[in-house]
């Protein structure tokens, strides 16, 4: 027979507030009713849509972006999808070089495999680039080694740098992105290597106007104590655990979230898969400067989780510039 999974004692527990509004002075003031936990998960492009035609190089729009790492060049292109329809960007593009300089060097090119490293949890599924929407984007990773141009010296200056890269589609049209620089000469006796990606899709990042002024924080009775200054939640393998985050207002003046949506949040426990979820946003009226609101969460602990000290991360908004971040100890036990 089993048993009902354990329950922690959440750091404040509020009954009945489904259809809460909260007031301004209600927020300003003592220990607020703490707006409930929303099991509900950000919205993405679908995985297997059906299969777009191919883009086109004039729909889309390239930014090369490179840095310097050692000698070599490493970033990659961005295409966003500029066009009204959606199209297709899957696999690998054919790559090559143009120009003078390009016509005198001998180059390589390799195939980058699909990254091994965790995917954005707010990213699109990689399948969902078999119908890139009109506004977003696909990448295609880039590392270039060993470019010895007319004019290069050994393992210095690269000499003349080709004009374009240019990148082959499979709708048989071809994007050329400007090259300014080219990296360092090391071997002229071997031709150069660039070494592309598959397309994935592009994480959006927003700029510094995105920035929240607001504060994160996990609050709650924490009863162990794991060394001085530091006080952990006493937590079950297997259980849900309850928590709240307060978020205040740094600002000078009343804070409101969007009419149109609620921000995403990400929470993750230690050396596990980041979780996220949309942030139960729509009972919460302005928050005045200083005033603090609290939002229940949930977090479920593995079952196999590591005894005793571990930590629990949140983050408010990821994609904006420096997104509220909190984090806690948590002390697992059986």
């Amino acid at each position: 027979m089993s048993s009902a999974p354990k329950r922690s004692r959440s750091p404040r527990r509020y009954a009945g507030a489904g259809a809460l509004t909260l007031a301004l002075a209600a927020v300003a003031s003592g220990s607020p009713p703490a707006v409930p936990w929303l099991n509900q998960r950000p919205a993405k492009a679908s995985a297997h849509p059906p299969p777009a035609a191919p883009c086109r190089a004039r729909v889309l729009h390239a930014h090369l972006f490179l840095q310097g790492a050692t000698g070599s060049l490493v970033g990659g292109v961005n295409l966003l999808n500029t066009g009204k329809t959606v199209c297709s960007l899957v696999g690998w593009p054919a790559v090559s070089f143009t120009g003078a300089a390009a016509a005198r060097e001998r180059w390589r090119v390799r195939k980058l495999a699909a990254s091994a490293a965790p995917v954005d949890v707010l990213a699109d599924p990689p399948g969902s680039l078999r119908a890139l929407q009109p506004g977003k984007s696909a990448t295609v990773a880039v590392f270039w080694s060993n470019w010895c141009g007319p004019g290069a010296q050994p393992a210095g200056g690269p000499g003349t740098p080709p004009d374009a890269l240019a990148l082959h589609l499979a709708s048989r049209t071809t994007i050329h992105v400007p090259l300014l620089r080219a990296p360092r000469c090391d071997a002229p006796q071997y031709p150069s290597t660039i070494t592309v990606g598959p397309f994935t899709p592009t994480p959006r990042y927003l700029p510094e106007s995105s920035r929240l002024r607001l504060r994160a924080a996990i609050v709650g009775s924490r009863p162990v104590a794991i060394k001085r200054g530091l006080r952990a939640f006493r937590v079950h393998r297997g259980e849900r655990f309850h928590y709240d985050v307060a978020v205040t207002n740094t600002g000078g003046k009343p804070f409101h979230f969007a009419t149109s949506s609620c921000p995403s949040y990400i929470e993750q426990f230690q050396g596990k898969a980041a979780q996220a979820y949309v942030l139960n946003c729509r009972p919460v009226g302005a928050i005045a400067p200083r005033a603090r609101v609290h939002f229940e969460m949930q977090l479920g602990i593995p079952a196999t989780a590591r005894l005793g000290n571990n930590s629990l991360t949140w983050q408010l908004a990821p994609k904006t510039y420096e997104p509220p971040f909190t984090a806690a100890a948590l002390w697992v036990v059986p």
